[in-house]
C-alpha cells in the first residue's frame, strides 16, 4: 500500500490526478470566506463563490464547522480542489485533510443540508470503497472516497475512480516531474492556486510548465503573486518569448518588455507625479521587473482577443467580474526562474 492509501504523513498531491488542469490549496477556507467578504470589491466578485460544489458542500462545511460543539473546524488541517475537463461546472474534486471519522464527517454535514434520510450505496473500484449519496431532491449524487487522513468528494465517481487510479499507478502530482520540484511549505492561512499554464499564456505553451498564484486580500487590492516552474529545456524558449513581446501604449493600457525600458517607464511615471489610479499602480511596480503590464479591466474586456494572452487563463474565464479593477503585474527574474506578481485595485 502507498503512504495516501495508509494515510501516513500524507502528502496530499499523491491523490490528484497529474493530468489535472489546476488545483486549489488552503489550510483555512474559512478565513477566506469571512475575510473576503469584508473587501469593498467582494460584491462584484461574489459570483466567484458560486461553483456547485463549493456551494452545496464547502459553504455548508464553513457554516457548520464554525458552530460545530465537537470542534470539527479543527479536524479540517486542509482543503485542495482539482480542476479537471474546463468547461463543466461539476468537474472539480475536492480533497480533505481531516484529523479522523472522515465517513461521519460528511454524512453529517449532508443529512444537516438534505435531511436525516440520506443515506449512501457503496461501489467498488480497484479494492477502494465508493460511497455514492443523493443530495435530497436534486438530480445531483455526491461520490465519496476515505482513506486514514483524507476524504475525497465529486459529482462524478469517474473522477473518484481517476483518483484511485492516480494512487494505485503513482501516475499523481506528487510524482510529477516539475510540479514536485517546486513543492514548498507554506506560512499559515495560505490560498494557492496552481495552473497549468506560464505567468501569462504568451509565455509558455507547454504543458509540462506550472504557475503558482498565492492569494493575498485587503480591503481594496488582491494580490496574485508566485513563480513559474518549467523544465530546464524551456528557459531559452521562454525568455525569447519575454523579449520579443511589442510594447504597447494605449488608453488606459500599458505593456513593456525588457528592463531597461521598465526602468525609464516607472522612473518616468514616478517624476511626472500624477495622481490618477492607472499612474499610481504603474508607480508601485519594481523597476528591476523584466516586464510590466498596466490596464484598466474595462479596456481588456473591450479587446479580449488581443489581450488575453497577457492575463491568466483562469481570469480570463472569469473576465466580467474583474472589469472594475485596474490590473497591474510584473515579471522577473529570479535565480534561472520567473517569479510575477498580479495585482488587481479595485477602481470605485
Amino acid at each position: 500500500m502507498t503512504d495516501a492509501e495508509k494515510g501516513k504523513d500524507i502528502n496530499m498531491f499523491a491523490l490528484i490526478p497529474d493530468d489535472c488542469n489546476g488545483v486549489l490549496d488552503t489550510d483555512n477556507i474559512g478565513y477566506y470566506t469571512s475575510e473576503f467578504p469584508r473587501t469593498s470589491y467582494a460584491i462584484d466578485l461574489d459570483t466567484l463563490h458560486h461553483s456547485e460544489l463549493i456551494n452545496n458542500i464547502l459553504t455548508d462545511i464553513t457554516k457548520y464547522t464554525s458552530v460545530n460543539t465537537h470542534g470539527l473546524s479543527n479536524q479540517i488541517k486542509r482543503l485542495m480542489i482539482s480542476f479537471h475537463d474546463s468547461t463543466p461546472t461539476k468537474d472539480v474534486v475536492a480533497y480533505f485533510n481531516i484529523a479522523g471519522g472522515g465517513n461521519k464527517f460528511v454524512l453529517d454535514i449532508l443529512r444537516q443540508k438534505y435531511g436525516s434520510d440520506v443515506y449512501p450505496k457503496t461501489e467498488e473500484y480497484r479494492g477502494r470503497k465508493i460511497e455514492i449519496y443523493p443530495l435530497g431532491k436534486t438530480a445531483n449524487f455526491l461520490s465519496v472516497l476515505s482513506g486514514d487522513g483524507y476524504i475525497v468528494v465529486s459529482y462524478h465517481k469517474n473522477l473518484i475512480e481517476r483518483v484511485i487510479d492516480a494512487v494505485k499507478d503513482g501516475s499523481s502530482l506528487a510524482k510529477d516531474t516539475v510540479f514536485s520540484k517546486h513543492q514548498i511549505k507554506k506560512s499559515a492561512n495560505y490560498l494557492t492556486f496552481y495552473g497549468r499554464t506560464g505567468s501569462f499564456p504568451l509565455l509558455a505553451d507547454n504543458k509540462n510548465v506550472w504557475s503558482e498564484f498565492e492569494l493575498h486580500l485587503n480591503s481594496d487590492v488582491l494580490y496574485l503573486s508566485g513563480s513559474m516552474y518549467e523544465p530546464d529545456s524551456c528557459m531559452h524558449d521562454t525568455n525569447l518569448r519575454l523579449d520579443n513581446i511589442r510594447n504597447v501604449l494605449s488608453d488606459s493600457i500599458l505593456i513593456v518588455s525588457g528592463r531597461e525600458k521598465v526602468d525609464s517607464c516607472i522612473t518616468n511615471a514616478i517624476s511626472q507625479s500624477r495622481s490618477s489610479i492607472f499612474y499610481h499602480c504603474l508607480s508601485n511596480l519594481s523597476r528591476e521587473a523584466s516586464y510590466i503590464m498596466v490596464a484598466d479591466m474595462d479596456k481588456v474586456v473591450q479587446n479580449i482577443d488581443q489581450y488575453s494572452p497577457y492575463v491568466p487563463e483562469f481570469i480570463c474565464d472569469n473576465i466580467e467580474l474583474f472589469r472594475p479593477f485596474i490590473i497591474s503585474s510584473q515579471i522577473t527574474e529570479v535565480d534561472g526562474g520567473f517569479s510575477h506578481i498580479y495585482v488587481f485595485t479595485y477602481k470605485d
